[in-house]
């Protein structure tokens, strides 16, 4: 079974300016074809994405693609989305608007979606998108996201959390999970971690993640930042040229039955 994660950039393709004059505007029925494309592309059982979009265009997309959808909305503007060839039983968002907090954990987006495998066998995926700039913030949401985790894993030992963690694996959040005993996918069999932010005109960043909880890893075959036509160049950048999003999608694979 393969388990992807992508920011896909509110699917405007990078830069939006380039790409949406080829694919047509977010939600015809051009842009909406080119993506069910690009997901299909990545070949995964699950995929879970960062700044997705509004909900009846990713239903478009899901439902093209044959497979079920669970979103978890944003308290600004950037919802997440996960799709799943595997019925999704539950969802829970743990990224809610405080009226006192202009911004408030979680702001980009956090929850988890519950997926029936087969008979006996589920797993929790849990897709965030931590904030980009503030380290005291993400320490705070690592520490929301520690106990939403412990509490997913009474229910079920087999927990993915996966997203844009917007840090490096120095970072506290990383340290809660590892203590947890979960392993980041990549550096268990992905032979290292991997710029998931480094197409021409972007800085190098790390901070894309797939962590597997102790019974998961077990089964961990393979991981891979995919550097495919179409999901990234190497430059200069001209008028023409773009990608499907700004980052570089994750995917990792787990064999055999874990229940």
């Amino acid at each position: 079974m393969k388990i992807a994660t992508y920011n896909v950039l509110g699917l405007t393709g990078y830069p939006p300016q380039e790409a949406l004059s080829e694919v047509g505007p977010l939600g015809s029925e051009k842009h909406i074809d080119h993506f069910v494309r690009v997901f299909t592309e990545l070949d995964s059982d699950i995929i879970a994405l960062q700044e997705g979009v509004a909900v009846r265009q990713i239903q478009q997309v899901a439902k093209r693609m044959g497979y079920f959808l669970a979103t978890h909305p944003s308290p600004i503007a950037w919802p997440g989305h996960v799709l799943s060839r595997f019925p999704i039983l539950e969802s829970r968002t743990f990224s809610h608007a405080d009226p006192c907090v202009d911004v408030p954990p979680f702001s980009r987006t956090a929850g988890a979606s519950l997926v029936q495998i087969n008979e006996g066998e589920r797993l929790w995926i849990v897709d965030v998108h931590l904030h980009p700039g503030d380290v005291e913030l993400r320490k705070v949401e690592g520490e929301v996201l520690r106990e939403r985790v412990e509490a997913l894993l009474i229910d079920t030992p087999n927990v993915v959390v996966l997203g844009d963690f917007n840090s490096e694996v120095d970072e506290a959040v990383h340290e809660y999970l590892r203590e947890l005993g979960f392993v980041n996918a990549m550096q268990q069999v992905g032979g290292g971690i991997q710029a998931t932010m480094d197409t021409v005109g972007i800085q190098t960043h790390y901070i894309d993640h797939l962590y597997f909880s102790p019974q998961l890893a077990t089964h961990l075959v393979a991981a891979h930042v995919v550097r495919s036509d179409g999901f990234r160049h190497g430059g200069p950048q001209s008028e023409g040229c773009w990608v499907h999003s700004d980052h570089l999608p994750v995917v990792a694979e787990i064999d055999g039955h874990f229940a």
